[in-house]
């Protein structure tokens, strides 16, 4: 088409909405109407037509040429399609001439290698299995009969030579002969067992290992020794006797006829299983089933390992070994038993087994001792009765408190007759023991649990008169009613032995009876805590003892605040805490009571004043009657340590001078320093040079209870710091023309201490 009439189309309007792709009918049908439409493309159409023609006529003989080129094509594909057909058929000829000759040749060559197999069996085979079987047939020895047996066993399962019948009779022969040696060396083996041959065991098996049957001999034997005792153990929970049980042991069938003589009444459970009776003999049958029939059995087995370690010394098979044959039995003995003393026990059987778990597992120590400890149960074998068997055991020790509303000591010694039987039993196992431990434990808790429900609390029970009220009687009551507990399950433990004494099973039980010293000392500090703020208030009336500041007063004999405190302490002690049984914490009241008396008393002796040397002759009087005072809450002042000698010591500084109170004291002096400032401040002539609580405008209760909100030796010097600021600013403040004389004594030794 030439290109003059291309572009006219292009360039048309119209023409041109029909060659883009995304041109639309209606801007067509918008611009002109379809009768319009239809004769511009009838106009199109025409000049195209003519155009087309044009082009025939121009090009008219290449056309021709290129129609008869494609003719000649066609006829040369035809020529080739007839060539392919037969060279088909050429192959098809030549294949079937090279397939029967073929075929021909597999089947002489197929009919060869039989001629060839037959001729080696005739030659190599039935030559070797009759040279064989004449050395069978002419040995004397076992062993080295299990040895030809061993090669010939191939031979005779041979397909092809099963098919030749003259060897009928050689087969036959070797047969019986295997039988013979077979029945030979298990009579052997059985014999050296039960007479304990080892010799006679060792041939036996090494004749068993010629044949290559020592592994599954052993096998079946560890199997039949498993199924011995699992009839056993059948036989046992029936109720057999153990004159039966020794007459039957070794045989399973005659274990199975006891089984089925025992088990009358099907579907009802015999009323002898619920009696005394039957639970005695099922305990002397279980003894019998670990004392005399399972250890038989291991002393075979142990027979059994040492004959195969003697055997397998010079062999390379390492897969079988002594340690093999006694752990593969002992693991399933320990399956077999864990299996049938658990879950698969009848239900009557396991309750009695439950109840009686201690006799089993002393059973089974029993067993272990007589092995030499060479075979050990796990732990976890009779794991399966241990829940049924602690239920029972804390229903037993709980059993004195049932009912029970107050503690007593009847309570107590139900308790430790219940808890003593139970540890009786368990001592033949350290884990059933400190499980029976923990169960003890838990049932003086209860006990502890229900004491301090009763222990009163409040004000009835913390104040000390001359006479204990009814609350102090019953928390008294209750404390030694516990400390009653402490000694009897203290003396339960000794009396146990020496060896129980050492266990962690006993340890544990002393070591939880802390609760109960707990709950003592609870009802103690009540009335510890009265009786300090009872000293408190009686040696703070130190301060109100009349003449210590004149020379007029005695110098011997006790204060009246120390008089006091004499009567006080010997009087409410011995109504209130003497009666106290648990006299190991009465001591540890005692000098916590007596190191709090020495502690007030020297604080009080340090501040007080003014003081005439009479008066301070007084109070060193008094330090000694203290001693006296204390003699009912500790008899014995030395075991106080430090209090002790501070109170001796402030004896002798009381009367000291202020410089040889200083020139006395040493930088490691057990005196505090601030105790030997407040007695530096009582010498003071000057009544601006106050103590340090005075300074403050404390009074002496506040100071004392400060001290003992603040331990801190630094903060205690820099309240007496504070006071000796303040004295100066006074000193400057009226014009006092010269210092206390105390006072370059105390700054002197203040900033010695300080450092």
């Amino acid at each position: 088409m030439s290109s003059d009439v291309c572009e006219q189309i292009e360039n048309d309007e119209f023409f041109r909405h029909f060659l883009r792709q995304d041109s639309k009918k209606d801007e067509l049908s918008s611009v002109l109407s379809f009768t319009e439409q239809i004769s511009k493309l009838s106009e199109g159409l025409e000049v195209i037509s003519g155009e087309l023609q044009t082009q025939v006529k121009d090009h008219h003989g290449s056309l021709l040429k290129q129609a008869a080129n494609q003719r000649n094509l066609h006829e040369s594909l035809d020529k080739i399609s007839l060539q392919m057909e037969s060279l088909e058929l050429a192959g098809n000829k030549l294949k079937q001439k090279i397939q029967i000759p073929y075929q021909a040749l597999e089947n002489q060559t197929r009919v060869l290698r039989n001629l060839h197999e037959a001729s080696h069996l005739l030659r190599d085979q039935i030559a070797r299995f009759l040279k064989l079987h004449s050395k069978l047939m002419e040995s004397e020895d076992l062993a080295q009969q299990a040895k030809f047996l061993y090669e010939l066993e191939p031979l005779l399962d041979d397909a092809d030579l099963k098919k030749i019948s003259f060897l009928n009779e050689e087969r036959g022969e070797i047969v019986t002969k295997r039988q013979k040696l077979l029945h030979i060396i298990n009579r052997d083996l059985t014999n050296g067992l039960e007479n304990n041959k080892i010799e006679l065991i060792t041939k036996s098996l090494q004749i068993f290992s010629n044949l290559h049957l020592l592994k599954s001999t052993l096998d079946q034997m560890r199997e039949s020794y498993i199924d011995d005792i699992k009839h056993s153990i059948k036989a046992c929970f029936a109720g057999t006797d153990v004159k039966t049980l020794r007459q039957s042991s070794g045989g399973g069938a005659s274990d199975k006829s006891i089984e089925k003589k025992s088990n009358k009444g099907p579907g009802k459970t015999p009323t002898l299983t619920t009696s005394q009776h039957f639970r005695t003999k099922l305990w002397n049958a279980i003894e019998w089933l670990f004392e005399e029939e399972i250890f038989d059995i291991l002393q075979e087995v142990t027979l059994l390992a040492k004959s195969t370690e003697m055997i397998m010394q010079n062999s390379e098979d390492d897969r079988i070994t002594a340690d093999s044959i006694r752990k593969q039995f002992w693991d399933d003995l320990e399956n077999l038993l864990k299996k049938s003393f658990g879950k698969d026990a009848p239900p009557h059987v396991g309750q009695c087994l439950c109840h009686g778990l201690p006799k089993l597992l002393s059973s089974a120590k029993s067993l272990e001792l007589k092995l030499n400890e060479e075979f050990k149960f796990s732990r976890s074998i009779f794991g399966f009765l241990e829940a049924g068997y602690l239920e029972k055991c804390g229903l037993n020790l709980k059993a004195s408190m049932n009912g029970i509303d107050f503690p007593n000591q009847e309570v107590v010694d139900g308790m430790i007759r219940n808890a003593s039987t139970e540890l009786s039993a368990a001592i033949v196992d350290d884990n059933l023991l400190m499980m029976v431990s923990s169960a003890i434990n838990a049932c003086n808790k209860d006990f502890w649990s229900k004491a301090e429900g009763y222990i009163k609390l409040g004000a009835d029970s913390k104040q000390v008169f001359d006479i204990p009220n009814t609350s102090q009687i019953q928390n008294r009551e209750l404390a030694n009613t516990i400390h009653y507990h402490q000694v009897a399950t203290i003396q339960m433990v000794t009396d146990l032995g020496p060896k129980f004494g050492i266990t962690d099973a006993a340890q544990k039980i002393i070591d939880g009876l802390n609760t109960g010293r707990t709950l003592i000392l609870t009802i103690l500090e009540q009335l510890m805590e009265s009786m300090n703020a009872a000293v408190n208030i009686i040696l703070l009336s130190m301060h109100r003892e009349p003449g210590l500041n004149t020379q007029n007063i005695a110098t011997s004999g006790p204060s009246l605040y120390m008089k006091e405190l004499i009567d006080f302490l010997a009087r409410i002690w011995s109504a209130h805490i003497a009666p106290f049984s648990d006299k190991s914490s009465v001591d540890q009241c005692g000098k916590e009571l007596a190191k709090t008396c020495i502690d007030l008393f020297i604080t009080n002796l340090a501040i007080a004043r003014p003081l005439s040397n009479a008066g301070r002759q007084r109070l060193k009087s008094d330090c000694a009657h203290l001693e006296k005072a204390l003699k009912p809450v500790t008899p014995d002042l030395a075991v106080l340590g430090k209090q002790f000698r501070l109170l001796r010591s402030i004896s002798y500084m009381i009367t000291q001078t202020p410089e040889n109170l200083i020139q006395n004291t040493t930088e490691d002096g057990i005196m505090p320093p601030h105790i030997i400032l407040f007695l530096l401040f009582g010498h003071a002539k000057q009544a601006e040079l106050a103590s340090p609580h005075q300074a403050a405008d404390w009074p002496n209760e506040k100071l004392i209870q400060w001290l003992d909100g603040h331990t801190n030796e630094k903060e205690r010097l820099d309240l007496i710091f504070g006071a000796l600021q303040k004295y100066r600013l006074v000193v400057q403040k009226k014009n006092i023309a010269t210092y206390d004389p105390v006072y370059p004594i105390i700054m002197s030794f203040f900033e010695k201490v300080s450092k």
